[in-house]
């Protein structure tokens, strides 16, 4: 590798290696790393991907840039666009209809369930997020989804979030489908510390991998709740050259990554 990856960067090439071809996915409105994700998937190992912006309904818009998906000039470039109704339909009421979505937040907790409302007191929040919008549907209803934060501290890695409005593993176990949700939840959690998958019966998060020169005993010290560690988890690739190359050259050419996320 000849450049170093910004934190942006890495999150979106370690996404982009877990999308398969085919696969339909919806984006929220404030998603620049989830963009860069997708779009550098259609450009690697996924070209039929299909992702499609969540506040504006364009399908697959191609630039060189990221841009706001909700933002009017993706039209120039959009495969097709879905009115409101259609998009209420496809979020709201089809289950598996999206393959996955990508999702941050001001919490998760062990069991992969995230919230975006509150921090503290509903009355007198200390942290008050964007809202749900679809991401109680979103996270009920396609067949997986993905958290990526770019901090991971005890006040997100926290052992029940404060408010849930996206259905992880609930209370772990097969408890999400007990409670009459259907298959699915979080499939990765990605944080600056290291990438967490979830314990098939358990389903409490694990440790996947670890980020180049951060150890098992900071990524303890920074979550509030006892995450499992089987065996000693290996060290996360980072991004190679030709994944950098595509995303700088073709996808983020502004540096917007590198910018925000650094």
């Amino acid at each position: 590798m000849t450049a170093n990856p910004s934190l942006g960067e890495t999150l979106a090439v370690l996404l982009a290696r877990d999308i398969a071809d085919g696969e339909k996915v919806i984006i929220g409105t404030n998603s620049d790393i989830q963009l860069a994700a997708c779009n550098l998937a259609r450009r690697l190992q996924a070209p039929r991907l299909w992702w499609i912006s969540g506040p504006g309904g364009m399908v697959n818009p191609t630039r060189d840039h990221l841009l706001s998906t909700a933002d009017y000039e993706n039209l120039e470039s959009a495969e097709s666009w879905m009115d409101l109704p259609v998009m209420i339909d496809f979020i709201d009421w089809k289950i598996h209809f999206f393959d996955f979505a990508i999702l941050s937040a001001l919490q998760v907790d062990r069991f992969g369930n995230i919230n975006t409302v509150v921090v503290g007191d509903q009355r007198k929040p200390r942290v008050r997020g964007p809202g749900t919008v679809g991401i109680s549907a979103l996270c009920g209803l396609a067949k997986r989804f993905y958290v990526c934060l770019t901090r991971h501290d005890r006040s997100a890695f926290v052992p029940r979030v404060d408010f849930l409005c996206g259905a992880g593993h609930m209370e772990g176990g097969d408890s999400r489908e007990r409670m009459g949700l259907p298959p699915g939840g979080p499939r990765l959690v990605l944080s600056p510390l290291g990438v967490f998958d979830f314990v098939p019966d358990s389903k409490a998060m694990r440790v996947r991998s670890i980020s180049p020169g951060v150890t098992l005993e900071q990524i303890r010290d920074s979550t509030a709740f006892d995450i499992v560690v089987e065996g000693m988890p290996p060290v996360t690739t980072m991004p190679t050259d030709q994944e950098l190359a595509l995303l700088r050259e073709h996808v983020d050419r502004r540096g917007d990554l590198r910018r925000k996320f650094p």
